[in-house]
């Protein structure tokens, strides 16, 4: 851009000069100076006399009005950015001609500290002109980068070689603006030398930032979804920009680091389009069953609300059954172009690059696809790929991450997932403490046929369903400016849910309230389609009670299928698999040798050739009628490595693990304090643990 000369600081008469510049503090006028401007060089000039205007005003003026008129389409970024380099430009020529008047007289000053020519780089030094590089570096930009967990700044530098005028641009963080060396060569090779003499990087980077005083353009970018603050107001972010309740702001700019993350791109809401948008969303509970398509529902809606989420969602089951196509579809309804193909992480990426990717979708679903632990090469694969899950769910779960230090000694913010989870995989996470920190739902092939599923991706790829969530968000943004305090609401009413359910879920402790949130999210959601017309009150709470059936009965599946993986089960199922594969076996209380012959071969007896039992493995106890009485060690040592043969390792200490017994009531001779009691076994008195014989087959 170029200002007429007339308006140049310097060449200003000396009325001109002082005169006090236009008052703009009327925005909305402001803008309307802008309606029927058809001559490009008054446009010009008037963008500069309001740049002129707000500079004094400071950094926080200048962005709201650039951002407004940018919003208003009236100016161009790159305008506004031109105006305000020769805006701070003149005032600077004005200031240091001020200064020469009130020095006039004193001794010249000294030179500038750096200066190039065709050789490249020099500085100043005690002893004449030292030649410092070979190139010429200048910081064009200084990004202020929020993270969700702190602000960065970022540099970018053009440097140009004084050999061939060859240019490169690289982008440094605050640490790596002090390496020149290296930005030097990223930016042009091995052609850019820094010749050796003391301090010759420390030079080079304050060369870079001197000769570009008054030039570098300042530039705020986000690098996380979902909700913050900017300007006073509550926005919902992803790449496309800042959603709030009134609008899309493109002009914040989102940036999350790859193209994949970029994908999170919510479309502006069209009004025309959002009733026949959320009915669309809401028909793909038809899709599948229930069991399947409303845990998956409720997430997707449960996700944008300020609070974090109670539960990951873990679809499994055999290969064909569409698993990733229905997460994507779910996915989709935060940008369309978050395919199969696009979900921007999975189990093969490390521990640490999921936990921060999960911190930066906040409030967004995000999918980690196929969780197949089969495909283990070996212990130590697997022992990896469950180390991933574990840290992931139970992050998720309790909102929690790694603590961490920099170099400094300072603690680092805190990453923990921030967003929906949602897995899928051909079987369920390792562990009892895990699956209670899921929600899973389990799909067979055939639930969800392909001839159902086309035409829902084709919606997804149209933008159908990111516009039902944008419209949603925008509603939700509006919550925000005229509820007082409305995540504390949803705190609230989340609790109030987590009661109201709580006496028709069993299972583990988390059970409720993980029902609760996926139905917190379907609410909202329901009256933001109400409210818009899609859906009547009849349909309202048609849908609601399909939803809520849905949960509780996969809460009550899952609640079955928990309790297998409880410690006295692992316990129980290894010692019977033990005693039946001639591992171990049990020995009559009263002989200490072979039990009743017809019941030997149940406690690990075998028959040979001649109709002889003789015993196998290791003796682990007694049995006497319908009574056990094992030996706590020797079973527990026998437990543990049949566990790890079943690839449902027991690591419960021995206490636990009797003390799991204890509590689900199946040692009848114990109290909480003498978990064993002594029988007369094996010519000796013995602690044991005493159980009955059913008790092998209660929870197996």
């Amino acid at each position: 851009m170029t200002i007429n000369d007339s308006t140049a600081a310097e060449d200003l008469p000396d009325d001109e000069e002082n005169e006090p510049p236009d008052d703009y503090r009327d925005l909305a006028a402001t803008i309307a100076l802008f309606s029927g401007m058809d001559n490009e060089e008054d446009r010009q000039n008037l963008i500069y006399s309001i740049v002129r205007w707000a500079i004094p005003h400071g950094d926080i003026k200048i962005r709201a009005y650039k951002n407004a008129l940018i919003a208003a389409k009236v100016v161009k970024p790159g305008d506004f950015n031109d105006a305000l380099r020769e805006a701070r430009t003149a005032l600077s020529a004005q200031a240091r001609a001020a200064a020469d008047d009130l020095l006039g007289g004193l001794p010249e000053a000294p030179p500038a500290p750096y200066y190039t020519d065709d050789g490249g780089l020099y500085v100043n030094s005690h002893f004449g002109p030292l030649h410092l590089a070979n190139f010429v570096p200048t910081i064009t930009e200084e990004v202020t980068r929020h993270t969700g967990a702190e602000t960065q700044k970022l540099f970018t530098l053009n440097v140009t070689s004084s050999i061939n005028g060859a240019q490169g641009t690289v982008q440094v963080t605050k640490a790596g603006l002090k390496s020149a060396r290296d930005w030097a060569y990223d930016a042009i090779g091995g052609r850019g030398i820094i010749y050796p003499c003391s301090r010759d990087e420390a030079h080079v980077v304050a060369a870079a930032q001197f000769l570009s005083l008054g030039m570098v353009e300042e530039r705020t970018t986000y690098a996380f979804t979902g909700w913050t603050e900017i300007d006073g107001r509550r926005v919902f972010l992803t790449h496309t920009g800042a959603l709030g309740a009134d609008g899309m702001d493109e002009a914040t700019a989102v940036d999350l680091g790859t193209e994949k993350l970029n994908r999170y791109a919510l479309p502006a809401p069209d009004k025309r389009q959002s009733v026949d948008a959320v009915r669309a969303s809401l028909a793909l509970l038809d899709l599948g069953p229930d069991k399947v398509m409303a845990p998956q529902l409720c997430a997707t809606y449960r996700a944008p609300l300020p609070l974090q989420p109670e539960t990951t969602l873990w679809t499994f089951g055999g290969t064909g059954a569409f698993k990733s196509h229905i997460a994507a579809l779910f996915a989709q309804h935060f940008g369309p172009e978050l395919t199969v193909r696009g979900f921007p992480t999975g189990w093969q990426s490390t521990a640490n690059a999921m936990e921060g990717i999960a911190f930066q979708l906040a409030n967004v679903v995000m999918v980690v696809d196929d969780y197949v632990p089969q495909a283990a090469a070996t212990k130590t694969d697997l022992a990896k790929l469950n180390e991933k899950v574990e840290r992931l769910v139970r992050g998720a779960a309790n909102s929690a991450g790694r603590s961490r230090m920099r170099v400094d000694g300072t603690v680092r913010p805190e990453l923990y997932p921030r967003a929906q989870v949602v897995c899928t995989g051909e079987d369920v996470p390792p562990g009892q403490s895990l699956q209670a920190r899921t929600n899973l739902v389990e799909i067979v092939k055939d639930d969800v046929t392909s001839d159902r599923l086309t035409p829902a991706q084709r919606t997804a790829d149209e933008g159908v369903y990111a516009q039902a969530m944008s419209g949603y968000v925008q509603w939700l943004a509006e919550q925000y400016e005229t509820a007082e305090d409305w995540p504390s609401q949803l705190k609230a009413e989340l609790a109030e849910g987590r009661d109201a359910v709580a006496k028709d879920v069993t299972g583990h402790s988390r059970a409720p309230e993980a029902v609760a949130g996926l139905l917190l999210g379907l609410r909202w959601f329901l009256r933001y389609a109400r409210q818009i017309g899609a859906i009547t009150q009849e349909e309202w709470a048609a849908v609601y009670q399909r939803c809520r059936t849905a949960l509780l009965d996969g809460s009550a599946v899952q609640s079955a299928e928990t309790k297998s993986l409880s410690a006295e089960a692992i316990y129980l199922k290894a010692i019977r698999t033990a005693l039946t594969s001639g591992r171990a076996y049990l020995a009559d209380l009263n002989s200490d040798g072979v039990p009743p012959q017809t019941e030997a071969t149940h406690w690990g007896w075998a028959r040979d050739d001649m109709d002889r039992l003789s015993a196998r493995g290791e003796k682990i106890g007694w049995v006497s009628g319908t009574d056990l009485y094992l030996d706590p060690g020797a079973a527990y040592t026998a437990a543990v490595a049949q566990a790890d043969r079943m690839r449902t390792p027991l690591q419960t200490s021995p206490t636990r693990v009797h003390k799991a017994l204890l509590a689900a009531e199946l040692l009848p001779s114990a109290d909480p304090g003498h978990l064993t009691t002594r029988v007369s076994a094996g010519g000796a008195r013995q602690r044991v643990l005493h159980l009955k014989v059913e008790a092998l087959t209660r929870w197996i």
